[in-house]
């Protein structure tokens, strides 16, 4: 959770503009994550049935508080990279969301290993991919039309270095671990 919290302070400390309607924004992903993550836990009808470990922190209603900063910097920061390269707004939130699955899918593999989260079977459901898109492209799509600039290198950087790391991560623990 301290290396979550580090990567968030450093790469809102770089967000450019900050008024009433990018606090609101950003407060609402972060809330209504954390929620939607809550909802999931304890349903296991949203991104089938999981538990969170003791690795992401401090949990409340089974959930780490820090997984609604997670959303929101997962958020800001694939749209900040689709947003380089991309003008038209409904393939930015589609790219963007495409990205974070791709973050997902990744970190899906060391999730448990380092104590984040387990799914009951050995790998999520198809379920937990969909809802991670359709909740991105919600996301995605209140950033998109808020009008909010996402122009942060260290944001790109650091989800590249994050997805990097977990893709190594994998590699080591499928060929040495597993």
């Amino acid at each position: 959770p301290y290396t979550l919290l580090l990567v968030f302070a450093v790469v809102f400390y770089f967000h450019k503009k900050w008024d009433f309607k990018t606090i609101m924004v950003f407060s609402f992903i972060a809330v209504a994550s954390y929620f939607l993550e809550v909802a999931g836990v304890s349903t296991d009808k949203i991104f089938g049935s999981y538990v969170y470990g003791s690795g992401l922190g401090l949990k409340i209603a089974e959930t780490p508080l820090i997984i609604g900063l997670n959303w929101l910097f997962l958020v800001y920061s694939s749209h900040s990279i689709v947003s380089i390269r991309l003008k038209n707004p409904f393939l930015k939130i589609i790219t963007g969301a495409a990205l974070m699955v791709l973050y997902d899918i990744i970190i899906e593999f060391v999730a448990p290993e380092m104590k984040m989260w387990k799914f009951s079977g050995y790998y999520p459901p198809v379920q937990n991919f969909i809802s991670w898109f359709a909740a991105a492209v919600v996301f995605h799509t209140i950033v998109t039309f808020s009008g909010i600039k996402t122009n942060n290198k260290p944001a790109r950087s650091l989800f590249i270095i994050q997805l990097s790391f977990f893709v190594i991560l994998t590699i080591f623990i499928t060929v040495f671990l597993k």
